[in-house]
């Protein structure tokens, strides 16, 4: 009778994650991109006869505005709305949270057309629905809320000592952006399991 040598070796189980691709893409504006969509929608909200629209995308010092009529924006607030909610790939986090973004216009108008004039084409168009439909062609996660009454401009003067035609409307857009966050996660799980002996002594 010979001894029967147990010679099993442990049985492996490993776990791969997928690997790595490129950060992915996040769904997020800067401030210059929400300037250049609202841009959009005023171009088509606000027609003139006999001059162009011009936008002023954010205030900047030094340099002298453009001839009315124009509109300048300019973010002045952001404010989150919402916790975040997160989705995740094999070594990324990815945080999105619902924010509103205030933005002010200062509209100035001229011989064409006044100031008020634009301002109430806006807050009409920029209130109902068909800014909802529109803002659907520029973008999946910048979405027009309202815009509050407009605020005429008494005293306005501009760099040559001239009183401008000018008056302000202060609007909300609700805005989904996206964060990425870097996490630690295993590339290879690896167990050793050792295989138990079925055999029994009578």
């Amino acid at each position: 009778m010979t001894d029967e040598k147990n010679d099993k070796k442990p049985a492996k189980v490993t776990a791969r994650a997928p690997k790595d691709k490129e950060f992915p893409k996040l769904k997020t504006l800067s401030y210059k991109e929400m300037y250049n969509l609202v841009g959009k929608f005023l171009q088509k909200a606000i027609p003139i006869k006999g001059a162009k629209l011009k936008i002023v995308k954010g205030l900047v010092n030094r340099v002298s505005p453009p001839k009315p009529p124009y509109v300048v924006l300019q973010v002045i607030d952001e404010n989150q709305l919402s916790s975040t909610e997160t989705r995740y790939t094999d070594k990324y986090k990815i945080l999105w949270a619902r924010s509103e973004v205030t933005i002010n216009m200062t509209f100035v108008g001229n011989g064409n057309i006044a100031a008020l004039q634009m301002a109430k084409a806006f807050t009409v168009r920029f209130n109902d629905a068909w800014a909802t439909e529109q803002f659907e062609q520029y973008s999946d996660i910048l979405f027009p809320l309202y815009c509050d009454d407009v605020k005429i401009e008494k005293f306005s003067i501009n760099a040559e000592d001239q009183y401008d035609d000018s008056c302000s409307v202060v609007s909300y857009f609700e805005h989904h952006p996206e964060f990425g966050v870097c996490t630690d996660s295993a590339k290879e799980i690896v167990m050793d399991i050792m295989n138990a002996d079925s055999d029994t002594e009578n």
